[in-house]
């Protein structure tokens, strides 16, 4: 997400593991998918269900951002709350990133259906969502990664606020209903991360319906972006699987560079992150400091279009390769690389944004084989939301992710 430039089931496992014993857990936890695998006949196509690790997440690392664990039968891996969406009284509009794009997506999906388990007898029909809720994220579990200075300065400072979304206007504001109306959202949108990180072991994908908030790192925010839910959920993640999840590669194609992923980076010394990261060099947020952290930089020139792009994308993921297999993927997908929006300055057509997102998730399930979680992140065009529910309408029928556990698509 960008600034605004005026002058962005499985097992528990036991809370403590003994010494030695996360190695034995994923070891019995890769034997038995390989097992599952060895029944399945050769000529069936690989799935993203085959390459969830349920076994690995301590669910109960957890308990604080969901409030009962979701079960695979009745959820989706969607993640999504309807407090993702920041209202001000209209305050909100004079910033051009559509911070409600997060509720139409839920809706337009949904018209179609794609939100619940389908049979094959039952793909036109239209049911209840079946998406998980997180709560807000806790003061405690953004300490994880952001100083308590700053976490302090985003509860006491309308300024620091105002910082951060770059909207001048919320000086104004009484303190509490700032806190409601815009720190609030960004707090569900971090735990709503952290806990899709979790889905996407235990299920092999996962898709926050928000989050992606790449600029924000552990003392200082911008760009509409407040918290680093992506190291927020990575940590945790490590936390709660023992570190049997370890590497992680970060695919970051929103069309800003993500400084604050990259700093933090830096920060934590997380050699075990490689960042991939095509953006427009040309524009906000600049940000040299951060580079360093970049493993394969890819800055572009303002004006790039589907066939330069793509194949950007592409030389990206295959120089990805150069690093050992994943534990996850992890892909922050902002569409402000759209033609027309007012401060990404590509003109990549949705079409071409359709095509991106597939060889992500074809690179996450073919190449890496490792477990995808994606978050939405930045989108400043009018039509924004209406090119995330095509893709994701896309992907949702090609991978068949809301095929029902067991069933044929």
């Amino acid at each position: 997400m960008l600034s605004w430039v005026l002058n962005p089931l499985g097992i528990s496992l036991p809370s403590k593991t003994p010494l030695g014993a996360k190695f034995d857990n994923r070891r019995s936890c890769m034997l038995s998918a390989a097992q599952q695998a060895h029944t399945v006949p050769q000529s069936s196509a690989p799935t993203f269900a085959s390459l969830g690790r349920p076994c690995l997440i301590r669910k109960e690392d957890y308990a604080d951002i969901v409030k009962a664990w979701p079960s695979e039968r009745s959820t989706l891996p969607f993640v999504y709350h309807d407090a993702y969406n920041v209202t001000i009284f209209g305050i909100e509009k004079l910033h051009p990133f559509d911070s409600c794009k997060f509720s139409k997506v839920v809706d337009k999906l949904n018209a179609q259906g794609l939100l619940s388990y389908q049979t094959h007898e039952e793909k036109k029909q239209k049911h209840t969502p079946q998406m998980a809720e997180p709560l807000m994220a806790t003061h405690e579990a953004l300490l994880n990664v952001h100083t308590p200075k700053y976490i302090d300065a985003i509860h006491s400072s309308n300024m620091k606020v105002v910082q951060v979304t770059e909207l001048p206007p919320l000086l104004i504001l009484p303190p509490p209903l700032l806190q409601r109306q815009v720190v609030n959202p960004m707090k569900y949108h971090a735990a709503g991360t952290m806990l899709a990180a979790a889905l996407a072991i235990e299920r092999g994908w996962s898709i926050n319906l928000g989050g992606g908030m790449h600029h924000a790192y552990a003392n200082d925010g911008m760009g509409w972006c407040m918290f680093d839910d992506v190291h927020l959920a990575i940590r945790r993640l490590r936390t709660a699987t023992n570190g049997a999840v370890k590497k992680v590669l970060y695919i970051d194609l929103d069309v800003h560079q993500g400084n604050g992923v990259s700093r933090d980076k830096l920060a934590f010394k997380d050699e075990d992150l490689i960042i991939v990261d095509v953006f427009n060099g040309g524009i906000f947020p600049k940000d040299e400091d951060a580079w360093p952290a970049i493993n394969i930089s890819v800055p572009l020139r303002s004006g790039a279009r589907d066939a330069e792009y793509l194949k950007a994308v592409r030389q990206a993921l295959e120089d990805a390769t150069q690093w050992s297999q994943p534990d996850l993927v992890f892909y922050n997908a902002g569409t402000d690389v759209l033609e027309g929006d007012p401060l990404g300055r590509f003109n990549i057509s949705p079409s071409a944004i359709q095509q991106r997102d597939q060889m992500v998730f074809e690179h996450a399930l073919h190449v890496a084989k490792a477990p995808i979680v994606m978050t939405l992140s930045g989108g400043y065009a009018p039509q924004s939301s209406d090119v995330i529910s095509a893709s994701l309408s896309n992907l949702i029928r090609l991978f068949q992710l809301n095929a029902m556990p067991g069933s044929s698509a």
